[in-house]
């Protein structure tokens, strides 16, 4: 096995960074509590808030997962697969709190908490944290899945 170059690091962690601004954004404009519905005071929306978030993570994990899928099938491509899926794993762990910082900062940065508040932060932010591997968890489950059928359904030499 070669070793990848350094530029397919960079594109995937150049991808998946995008995308973890614009999951971020999303995820602001349309958790509870975000820019359109409910009080980020409010504890019971706090769990929607937080399923949002890694509902667009399994969307951007599934989006990864298929790039990566995409890039192996061109010519050439199996060459530096390991390699790319680990830039493209990493990345999306990247992205994940990429996309929750972004998150943050777009409620601190519209949003203004009451004076009485304890803590700012809770006006808007992410109150389970393992919600942040779930882009990496389904990017990897994707991967694996599809490897194992394409294995399984592969003809033996003693088909033939």
């Amino acid at each position: 096995m070669t070793q990848a170059p350094p530029a397919t690091w960079r594109r995937w962690l150049l991808l998946t960074a995008v995308g973890g601004v614009a999951v971020g954004v999303l995820w602001w404009l349309a958790a509870p509590g975000g820019a359109f519905y409910g009080s980020g005071k409010d504890y019971t929306i706090w769990f929607g808030r937080d399923l949002v978030l890694a509902s667009f993570g399994v969307l951007a994990g599934l989006g990864t997962a298929v790039l990566l899928l995409r890039a192996a099938v061109k010519p050439g491509g199996e060459e530096h697969s390991t390699a790319r899926f680990l830039a493209a794993a990493a990345g999306a762990l990247l992205g994940s709190a990429i996309a929750w910082r972004v998150g943050v900062f777009a409620g601190d940065l519209f949003q203004t908490p009451p004076a009485n508040m304890a803590n700012p932060s809770i006006v808007f932010s992410l109150r389970a944290a393992s919600v942040m591997l779930v882009w990496p968890l389904v990017t990897a489950g994707v991967v694996f899945l599809y490897r194992l059928v394409a294995a399984l359904l592969r003809p033996t030499s003693a088909d033939n």
